[in-house]
C-alpha cells in the first residue's frame, strides 16, 4: 500500500481499530487520562449539565464508552457515529439510554437530517483522518448536524509531545520527529499494563481552527486542561484523581481541547 495514498490511508487506519477483539479491547483500555482531563472538559464546554432531552451528537463514537457515560449522567440523546461496523456492534450490544446508532460513510451520516442536533463532541478521532480535506469534510457535517450557534468541541493529543510517556498513553516514538499528514504510532496502556500500538496520523494543533473556520464554524478556540483544574473541581472523582501521581501530566499537560460554534 502507497502511504502517500490518502484513501489506502485511511482504509488502513479504519482497519486498525475494526474488529470485535479491538473494539472491546478499546471499551476495557486504561482511560484514567481521559477521565481526569478530558471528557469533563468535554461536557462542561458543551454545558450538558444545562441541557435538558436535548440531542448530543458524538461524532467518531468508538464502542460508545463517552457517549454512555453522557447519557448516564446528563439529561441528553445520543446520536452516536462511527465509520467502524465492529465499534458500532460493540455499541449496540452494550446500549446506552436514548441513544441511536449511525454509520458514518465518506465522513457523511446519511440517516441523520441537517440541523438534528443541539451539540457535538469528538473525541480521539480527528488524528485517525489522513488528509486536510477528510479533516475538512468531517467538519462539514458536523457543522451540517448542529443547529445554529451550537457547540461543537474536539478533544485530541497535544501534538506538542510526541515520546513523552504518559500514565496511559504515549503518542509518537522519542526522538522522532513529524510532519503533517505523517503516520503516527500511538501506545495505550491496557488493564494488565501491557501497551497496545495503534497507527494516528500527525496534524499540528493549529489546523483545527483553520478547517473550522473553512467549515463556517466560529468562536474558535484551545485549551489545554490541567490537573490543577481537576484538582480544583469538586465534581472529580477522588478515587480517579488518587490513581496516579500524575506526575508528567502535571508538568506537560497530554490533551488539547478544540471548541467552536456551528
Amino acid at each position: 500500500m502507497d502511504e502517500t495514498d490518502p484513501v489506502g490511508r485511511q482504509s488502513a487506519l479504519e482497519g486498525a481499530y475494526d474488529s470485535p477483539q479491538i473494539a472491546t479491547w478499546y471499551a476495557a483500555r486504561d482511560d484514567r487520562m481521559n477521565q481526569l482531563l478530558g471528557h469533563p472538559f468535554v461536557f462542561r464546554a458543551l454545558n450538558l449539565a444545562g441541557r435538558r432531552d436535548e440531542v448530543l451528537l458524538d461524532y467518531g463514537c468508538g464502542p460508545a464508552i463517552v457517549a454512555g457515560h453522557a447519557a448516564r449522567h446528563y439529561a441528553v440523546r445520543i446520536l452516536a457515529a462511527d465509520v467502524s461496523p465492529a465499534m458500532l456492534a460493540h455499541a449496540r450490544n452494550h446500549p446506552i439510554p436514548h441513544a441511536s446508532y449511525h454509520r458514518i460513510t465518506d465522513n457523511h451520516i446519511p440517516d441523520l437530517p441537517d440541523a438534528c442536533a443541539d451539540a457535538a463532541m469528538c473525541n480521539h478521532v480527528l488524528a485517525l483522518l489522513p488528509d486536510e480535506t477528510t479533516l475538512l469534510r468531517a467538519f462539514q457535517e458536523i457543522r451540517r448536524l448542529l443547529r445554529p450557534g451550537a457547540p461543537f468541541a474536539a478533544l485530541t493529543t497535544d501534538p506538542t509531545h510526541t515520546g513523552i510517556r504518559y500514565t496511559c498513553q504515549q503518542i509518537g516514538d522519542l526522538g522522532a520527529t513529524y510532519r503533517p499528514g505523517d503516520t503516527l504510532p500511538v501506545h495505550l496502556r491496557c488493564d494488565d499494563d501491557t501497551w497496545q500500538t495503534f497507527p494516528n496520523v500527525y496534524w499540528p494543533a493549529d489546523i483545527y481552527p483553520r478547517l473550522l473556520q473553512q467549515a463556517g464554524f466560529t468562536r474558535i478556540g484551545q485549551h489545554h486542561p490541567t490537573v490543577a483544574e481537576a484538582e480544583a473541581d469538586p465534581a472529580t472523582d477522588p478515587t480517579l484523581l488518587h490513581s496516579s501521581t500524575w506526575t508528567t501530566e502535571r508538568t506537560h499537560p497530554p490533551l488539547l481541547l478544540t471548541t467552536a460554534r456551528a
